[in-house]
């Protein structure tokens, strides 16, 4: 079953449907209610990237504990639409079909097409995909025995928005995880530029330093008293190496969705403050905070506060 886009054709996916032979080039998936979670909620929020913040607490009473899911948010009138989804059993259901992750490119959902879904469509024998109430559902096709159409080539199908199917089963690391580790090499990449930059100025300052210093001390110039100025200096740079180890430390804590409220850092010790998403993102901070060594204090609902000395 499947529509047809400007220059890709746009296949919907349902667990009845048969499998697929002789798919060329880039398609994109259109994935039935069976495959997803939806909630619509009107909420006091104003931008998507708030919207994308609070996904995961909106729909957690209506997923499944120790399942990965992904999340999709978009605005539909006055009211925001919450989708979960479980990208590894979607690639594992769409490669038993005969559709290869490679040739895959966007999915979209059932549920940003209901106007087409008005008139019943017949999935199989005993199933209509149908438009009620404003949501995307599956029906018996025994409730229904008139007004309903098979599926057929739609050209005036068009794509909204879809998310970008990156998805490989055999890797070591989930989506969700490879977002996040991609996201803290790059912040840990900048970091180290950083001080490297920050390095070479300080090696710098350094020489110049010590030869002011020979030059209008020539007895300094022994290796008894360059030793000591060596070991000086080594120490500055010594901390300030531990410091940058204090802030690996805590990239770590900052899981998905927390926000880094503020960050103090001495010669003795450092003070953070987090904003978390949700009680169970807080407690768990909490706990991986205190296996390092670290102390917290809760501030208010959503706040951690993380103490250390360096």
């Amino acid at each position: 079953m499947n529509f047809t886009e400007t220059n890709k054709e746009l296949i919907l996916i349902h667990k009845s449907m048969d499998r697929i032979y002789n798919i060329n080039g880039s398609v994109n998936i259109m994935l039935s209610p069976q495959f997803y979670t939806m909630k619509e909620e009107e909420l006091p929020i104003k931008y998507l990237y708030q919207a994308k913040k609070v996904a995961s607490s909106v729909l957690e009473d209506f997923l499944i504990e120790g399942v990965e899911y992904q999340y999709h948010t978009y605005k539909d009138g006055d009211k925001w639409v919450f989708i979960a989804y479980n990208a590894e059993e979607i690639a594992i259901f769409l490669e038993s079909k005969g559709i290869r992750l490679e040739n895959i490119s966007k999915l979209f959902f059932a549920q940003q097409y209901l106007d087409k879904f008005k008139t019943p469509l017949v999935l199989s024998e005993k199933e209509l995909l149908v438009s009620i109430d404003n949501n995307a559902v599956i029906i018996p096709s025994s409730i229904m025995i008139d007004k309903k159409r098979n599926m057929i080539l739609n050209k005036d199908i068009i794509n909204r928005d879809g998310v970008s199917f990156g998805f490989n089963k055999n890797s070591l690391l989930g989506y969700k995880e490879s977002i996040i580790f991609a996201s803290i090499f790059f912040i840990f990449g900048v970091l180290f530029i950083i001080e490297g930059i920050h390095y070479n100025n300080i090696s710098s300052n350094m020489r110049a330093e010590v030869d002011e210093v020979l030059s209008k001390y020539p007895a300094l110039q022994s290796k008894y008293a360059r030793d000591n100025i060596t070991k000086k200096y080594k120490q500055i740079d010594e901390d300030e190496r531990h410091k940058r180890e204090i802030l690996k430390s805590l990239s770590s804590l900052v899981l998905n969705g927390v926000v880094v409220e503020n960050l103090t850092l001495n010669s003795k010790k450092f003070t953070t403050k987090f904003k978390t998403i949700s009680e169970s993102q807080l407690i768990k901070i909490k706990t991986l905070a205190s296996k390092k060594g670290y102390k917290t204090a809760r501030i208010g609902n959503n706040f951690i506060k993380i103490e250390g000395n360096l």
